[in-house]
């Protein structure tokens, strides 16, 4: 069902967990930063785009910045599960623009997913949970949920910024296309809605793919 958000995520035995998709804020942005992103992110062995992020004062200054420059909200989205003692855990989250100019066709508007990060397995044995839990797509299928509440039919941008190192920058791109299923824009030039040339990677969900992502996890929901 468009617009409905995922309630269980899936792992790679199969096997179903409960989840819930909340809305956040500053408070929930400092508890990831304390939780997951110092001790397990900052420190990870494996080289991630997202080692250096500091979700606080991106939450803080974020929606200012966007409100002030572009006249556009700002949401933030986290996915949480409960762990073995009780307590809801995020396991990951993401921050997105609401009306932004849809660059394949300039005169539509929708969702602007600016900023993706999941929980390592380190973080995910610690808390008791299974280390192999699917979250790519059901993050941005909350993306893609949030579009259809908006009115923007599950349209959806994003950008999968270079990170300084080419194996890691080539892996993004193939989970965006190939894990995610999301369609890159291909057109040459000026992305006039990004004030910058393509780079070839931008990606994007049409009203087409949204509905068919959709479909595709509705037995999550």
């Amino acid at each position: 069902m468009p617009g409905k958000h995922i309630k269980r995520l899936k792992c790679g035995s199969g096997t179903l967990v409960d989840a819930v998709v909340i809305e956040g804020g500053r408070e929930e942005a400092l508890y990831w930063h304390q939780k997951v992103q110092l001790p397990y992110i900052a420190k990870s062995p494996n080289f991630r785009p997202d080692r250096n992020w500091n979700w606080p004062w991106k939450m803080r200054w974020w929606p200012i910045l966007f409100q002030s420059c572009t006249r556009r909200n700002t949401a933030f989205f986290q996915i949480n599960v409960t762990t073995s003692s009780g307590r809801a855990f995020p396991v990951g989250q993401i921050f997105v623009s609401d009306g932004f100019p849809f660059f394949p066709g300039q005169r539509q508007e929708c969702i602007f997913l600016w900023l993706l990060a999941a929980a390592p397995q380190t973080a995910l044995l610690a808390q008791g949970l299974p280390a192999d839990l699917k979250l790519m797509p059901p993050l941005v299928d909350v993306a893609i949920q949030f579009s259809f509440q908006r009115g923007y039919n599950g349209l959806l941008t994003l950008h999968a910024a270079r990170s300084g190192d080419k194996s890691a920058d080539r892996a993004l791109y193939r989970i965006y296309e190939k894990n995610v299923s999301l369609i890159p824009y291909k057109k040459q030039g000026y992305v006039s809605t990004m004030r910058r040339r393509n780079d070839g990677r931008y990606f994007y969900a049409d009203e087409e793919r949204a509905l068919e992502l959709t479909t595709k996890l509705n037995y999550l929901r």
